[in-house]
C-alpha cells in the first residue's frame, strides 16, 4: 500500500502543470514633455498617484533583446473624476527623455473600501 501511495504521489507530482508568466510586448506610445502633457491637459487629468515602477527594457547586447535586470523607472498615474479617463505614464531618463503613455481608458472610479490607504 505504501509503495501504491508513494507512486501515485510522484506521478500526481509530475503530471501537475506549471503555471509560470511570459514577456509579451504591446505598442507603447512615447513622446517629448511637452507632446504628452498637452494630451493630458486636454483630457483634464490631474496628477492622482507617483511611484517608482520596475520594467523590462530593451537591451541590443542581450539574446532576447530584453535587459535582465528591470529597470527602476519614474512612475505616475493621471486622472479626471469627471469624465472618467486616466493615463498612466512612465519616464525614460537620458539619454531617452522621453514620456510613455503605458496604459490609458475610461470609467475611472474610487474603490470606497480602500481609497482611505491613500489619505495619509
Amino acid at each position: 500500500m505504501r509503495i501504491l501511495l508513494t507512486f501515485l504521489t510522484i506521478i500526481m507530482a509530475s503530471c501537475h502543470p506549471v503555471n509560470a508568466g511570459e514577456w509579451n510586448e504591446k505598442p507603447v506610445m512615447c513622446g517629448p514633455e511637452e507632446e504628452v502633457f498637452s494630451i493630458l491637459e486636454e483630457k483634464e487629468e490631474v496628477l492622482l498617484f507617483t511611484g517608482q515602477e520596475f520594467a523590462k527594457v530593451r537591451d541590443p547586447d542581450e539574446q532576447d533583446g530584453l535587459h535582465q535586470v528591470p529597470a527602476k523607472l519614474p512612475f505616475a498615474f493621471y486622472g479626471n473624476a469627471n469624465t472618467g479617463t486616466y493615463s498612466i505614464l512612465e519616464y525614460h531618463k537620458a539619454p531617452y527623455s522621453t514620456y510613455c503613455i503605458i496604459a490609458y481608458g475610461t470609467e475611472l472610479k474610487p474603490v470606497p473600501e480602500t481609497i482611505w490607504m491613500f489619505q495619509q
